[in-house]
């Protein structure tokens, strides 16, 4: 009839409940319930603490409303980030902050779409963490080398960047929402290794250059920077990790043991490694044996394992803290 409004079928949206909120060295609770509850408006995940500074469950769960208790409920904590990301696939960092060691961020409506692309294969997208700094002070570089991505939510001069940690969560969890409701993304070429896997293998590959006098003696940390960036580009796999984790510990029995004699480790015509099903070798067939040999690995990432989602804390939110015996940062 004219004059009656017709109501359009609302379009279903994606799931946004595979990502997570990570607090870094939360300071008040009033915040902390806020977040959940900016969750839940938005269909957000799981809330993740990293060393609270604040155990005031009173003031989280007025904050939180009854649309955010079940999140701040099922909180965790962790006692420091690299722990609390180690089951992602894919991490972003949130600063305001520019800086040569910053990467190139992202903004909140860009990363919504990364955040929502499928697996390979149209499955269900990989967890990911949305990680938050503190009030003050936000993240710093050594939080942000630990994440996959940035993002930066726009501002008109640097001055008039700063956000209650809330708002910035809210922003965030808007544009996923709005993401969700439009056309899907494509999904992604390969699924990539959780961050503890990427974070175990960039340490062996730092500590064996370290060795090798690849890095120099002044602050090799920075330097290593730069080769990291590299890796991160690459996205690389769970079986692609493995891998390099393999090369290290091979070079450096290599270091104490010489190199290989009378034996191709790796044939010269680029063909699969003998007795090698895999086409990347055991570690007996790669070192003779040497039990810091190189274990095989999945070149299409990961040797048919799945990625897991992410563990509980070792804690939940019931007003103990892991850092209420910590000094601040």
């Amino acid at each position: 009839m004219r004059g009656q409004r017709r109501e359009g079928r609302r379009p279903e949206l994606l799931s946004r409940s595979h990502v997570d909120v990570v607090l870094v060295d939360p300071q008040k609770s009033e915040n902390i319930g806020s977040c959940a509850r900016a969750m839940a408006n938005t269909g957000l995940g799981r809330l993740v603490l990293v060393r609270p500074r604040t155990s005031r469950p009173e003031l989280m769960e007025a904050a939180a409303t009854r649309l955010g208790e079940g999140i701040l409920r099922d909180a965790r904590i962790f006692g420091t980030l690299g722990e609390a990301l180690a089951p992602y696939p894919v991490t972003v960092a949130t600063t305001a902050r520019a800086g040569s060691h910053r990467g190139d961020p992202l903004s909140p409506r860009t990363l919504a779409r990364e955040l929502l692309r499928p697996s390979p294969g149209g499955g269900s997208p990989p967890p990911a963490a949305l990680v938050f700094g503190t009030e003050r002070d936000g993240l710093s570089t050594g939080d942000l080398r630990l994440c996959s991505l940035t993002a930066t939510i726009p501002a008109p001069s640097p001055e008039l960047s700063s956000l209650n940690l809330a708002q910035s969560v809210l922003i965030f969890g808007y544009e996923i929402l709005m993401a969700a409701g439009a056309e899907p993304p494509p999904p992604l070429p390969v699924l990539p290794a959780p961050a503890g896997d990427f974070e175990r293998a960039s340490a062996d590959l730092e500590s064996v250059l370290r060795e090798i006098g690849f890095l120099p003696e002044t602050n090799p940390g920075r330097w290593f920077m730069n080769v990291k960036k590299i890796l991160r580009r690459a996205g690389l796999t769970r079986g692609e990790c493995d891998l390099i984790q393999g090369i290290s510990r091979q070079m450096r029995w290599a270091l104490v043991n010489g190199p290989a004699q009378g034996r191709e480790i790796f044939p010269a015509d680029g063909g699969p490694v003998p007795d090698s099903p895999e086409g990347h070798g055991s570690a007996e067939g790669q070192s003779g044996g040497d039990p810091n040999a190189a274990r095989g690995a999945d070149a299409e990432g990961g040797g048919g394992r799945e990625t897991p989602s992410p563990e509980p804390g070792r804690e939940r939110l019931n007003g103990k803290c892991a850092g209420d015996s910590e000094g601040g940062r």
